[in-house]
């Protein structure tokens, strides 16, 4: 995959699925860095699934099941306003709070989404 594909994440397409293993923080615009602020990881989360998503042949248009992994509750207004900057479907979702993440990581997401025949 290129540069937006993620480092730690294992994506696998299978037919016209594709199941992305986890959209990190981590800023390949930024020597893959990870952002301090809640907001800005949630940016780079997002921008990160797309890139894979972008790579596969496929649009968040296209996503079946989102899960989001917040390491703080207290969180998801503000990474749900950003959510919707980036996600205008309505696929299934979840989001779940947990005790830690690696490194400094506030958010994962881990998606499923249709990849769309080539014509």
């Amino acid at each position: 995959m290129s540069d937006a594909s993620l480092i730690p994440a294992e994506d696998l397409q299978k037919g016209s699925f594709l199941f992305c293993g986890g959209a990190i923080p981590r800023d390949p615009d930024k020597n893959w860095d990870i952002p301090l602020d809640f907001e800005e990881q949630c940016h780079v989360t997002f921008k990160n699934l797309k890139g894979v998503l972008e790579a596969a042949g496929t649009t968040t248009d296209n996503l079946i099941r989102v899960i989001i992994y917040l390491t703080d509750m207290r969180n998801w207004e503000a990474m749900n306003k950003v959510y919707a900057q980036y996600i205008k479907s309505a696929p299934a979702r979840a989001c779940i709070g947990i005790n830690a993440l690696n490194n400094r990581y506030q958010i994962e997401i881990v998606a499923d989404a249709l990849v769309p025949a080539k014509k």
